[in-house]
């Protein structure tokens, strides 16, 4: 018997969805290499060279999401939401080095479990410049650091938080605590 006509279409579509999503798995992960790369470079005191990655992070995501259109579903693929929680990260950190504020970031990364998931790696971040900050003997950074945590942590508290994002929530707690103890070994230092 020959197979329906119906069959042969459905196998040319799903290939073609197929060798889209290979495409935005490879786009994404290369998003997330600059995305990551940006924040290694802010942390470099490089924001120039940060600024240029997160540009060319952006370029993908336009080239990645021009396939949203033939296939809807796959603004729902792991390794996209993956890069766009980095870029989220990243933004928001380059946003706190500027002008010690966490606020609106590109559109694209402003979904919700996207933002929240960003915002909450974005503590660590923010822990581990205050690190260095201190250790080049800028102590107040690390109040000012413990300040945005905490109005992050006061802002995630108000939140029914489930899953993924309560763990990235515990998370965020835990670089909370981090500060507080960097804190008070400052407090008895400087005794």
């Amino acid at each position: 018997m020959k197979s329906p006509k119906l069959f042969s279409d459905l196998k040319k579509r799903h290939s073609a969805r197929e060798v889209g999503r290979r495409d935005l798995i490879g786009r994404s992960n290369e998003a997330l290499s600059r995305s990551k790369r940006a924040i290694f470079a802010l942390h470099r005191d490089d924001p120039k060279g940060a600024a240029t990655l997160l540009k060319d992070a952006a370029d993908r995501f336009k080239t990645i999401e021009a396939k949203f259109k033939r296939f809807p579903d796959l603004q729902h693929e792991g390794a996209y939401r993956a890069a766009l929680e980095e870029y989220a990260e990243a933004l928001l950190f380059q946003s706190y080095l500027a002008d010690r504020k966490l606020g609106k970031i590109d559109a694209r990364a402003m979904e919700p479990s996207i933002y929240l998931a960003g915002l909450s790696d974005t503590t660590g971040e923010i822990v581990r410049y205050a690190m260095r900050q201190v250790t080049a003997g800028n102590t107040q950074a690390v109040e000012e650091a413990r300040e945005v945590v905490a109005m992050v942590i006061e802002f995630l508290l108000g939140m029914d938080l489930t899953g993924y994002l309560r763990t990235k929530f515990d998370q965020s707690k835990k670089n909370y605590r981090r500060l507080e103890e960097m804190v008070y070994d400052l407090s008895l230092r400087d005794r």
